[in-house]
């Protein structure tokens, strides 16, 4: 019985540092409208996943590594007005929302309004 609480427990906190490390892998380095998701290597800004700010704020390799997933998967089927981050956040640019995961109408006001500036209220779908 003791093993099994204690097995609980270490699942708990595998699950909640994993959870952490992908919340705290997406940040927002301008309040212009910018979001980074560093485990998934790429930026995005309100027109989409961007190349160019990738580079300036993750690096050359990430914007290489972008590019390269970009060409593999053709540049006339790559849609960077919807993307999905670690930890599930997904930010639809026509929408002009964040969403908490891409099969929810969870709206996520802190990434919604960083992004687009959208203020709590007006978040309706």
């Amino acid at each position: 019985m003791k093993l099994s609480i204690a097995r609980a427990c270490l699942i708990t906190c595998i699950l909640v540092a994993s959870a952490q490390t992908y919340a705290s892998s997406i940040y927002y380095p301008k309040p212009g409208g910018v979001v980074c998701d560093k485990k998934a290597g790429y930026c995005a800004d309100d027109q989409g996943v961007s190349v160019a700010i990738t580079e300036m704020e993750l690096g050359p390799r990430a914007s290489k590594a972008l590019m390269d997933q970009i060409h593999q998967v053709g540049v006339e089927n790559f849609d960077a007005t919807a993307f999905t981050m670690s930890g599930g956040l997904h930010c639809e640019v026509k929408q002009k929302k964040c969403f908490t995961n891409k099969y929810d109408n969870k709206v996520d006001p802190k990434a919604t309004k960083a992004l687009f500036g959208n203020e709590v209220f007006n978040l309706q779908k």
